[in-house]
Formats: C-alpha cells, sequence, structure tokens
C-alpha cells in the first residue's frame, strides 16, 4: 500500500472513532532516525495526541509532552514500549532514551533543560495494517490521558 493511501486509510479510522484529526499534509523538514534532514516533504496527520507520518517503511507518532510532568510520571510504563525513543525539542537529534547505559537520574536532569519531550513510537507500516495501528494508537492514547503526563495538543498549539 502506497504512504499517502495507508495515512487516508488511518486517518479514517480515527475520524470513524471522532478523534480530533486534522487533514493530511505533506510537510517539510523533518528528520530520519539518523539525524539526517529528509529531502522531501512527507505525509503527515496530526491529532489531539501527536503528528503521525510515514518516510520510508517508517510509520512514526510522536506525542510532544510538557517536560515538567515528566517527573511525576511512572516511566516504566513507557519502557514496555520495544518502539520508543525520547528526544529534546530543542536538541532533537539527541536521543536521551533508549541509550546505553541509561540512568533515569541524569535522564531527569537532562530533560530540565528543554520545556518540552517528544516521545516517538515507531512502526514498519508495511508490516501492520491500519486497523492495527489504530488500536497501538488507542493503547498509547489510554496511556497518556491516564498519566500525570501533559500532552501538547499540536492540533491547537502552532507555537511549538
Amino acid at each position: 500500500m502506497f504512504p499517502l493511501d495507508f495515512l487516508q486509510q488511518f486517518r479514517m479510522l480515527l475520524i470513524k472513532d471522532n478523534c480530533s484529526v486534522g487533514d493530511i499534509e505533506l510537510t517539510p523538514g523533518n528528520y530520519d532516525n539518523f539525524g539526517n534532514l529528509i529531502e522531501i516533504d512527507i505525509p503527515t496527520v496530526t491529532t489531539d495526541l501527536c503528528e503521525i507520518g510515514i518516510f520510508d517503511n517508517s510509520l512514526y507518532f510522536v506525542v510532544i509532552v510538557s517536560s515538567d510532568t515528566f517527573k511525576r510520571f511512572d516511566f516504566d510504563l513507557l519502557k514496555t514500549f520495544s518502539n520508543i525513543k525520547i528526544y529534546g525539542l530543542k536538541e532533537f537529534n539527541r536521543t536521551l532514551y533508549p541509550i546505553s547505559n541509561f540512568i533515569y537520574e541524569n535522564f531527569e536532569r537532562q530533560i530540565l533543560n528543554d520545556k518540552y519531550l517528544q516521545i516517538q513510537f515507531d512502526y514498519q507500516y508495511s508490516v501492520i495494517n491500519p486497523e492495527d495501528l489504530f488500536k497501538e494508537y488507542k493503547k498509547m492514547k489510554h496511556l497518556f490521558a491516564n498519566s500525570e503526563l501533559r500532552v501538547v495538543d499540536q492540533l491547537k498549539d502552532k507555537t511549538i
């Protein structure tokens, strides 16, 4: 399935479930998992929870949270996701988690340097169908809705 078609089907599942969702856009200025600028605009859609985009064989969800709310959060809940990566908003090319020799106390000190954190979940869109991805989205939405983390609604807050 083509990336745009996949994203359109996923977006329709969100709409049917009454989720707040924006239009599909071709977005410039994204970076791959190696910190390299992607030279083409990639298809993305934004919800009240995250930005969803597709590049190559990867589909990502990026949730932006206020760093200061992370202190009250049970970090072990995120560690259960094998497809997670956490990085700052300012220093987005510097992965904070997972890294070798991860020490939570060091992580906690590092996140104080940035107002926001980005929590990214990666999937291979060629091996997951839109319905299964929607189930993953619902699990994430439930996790964040029932946590102490303050998620930035990227549909409403365009200042980030």
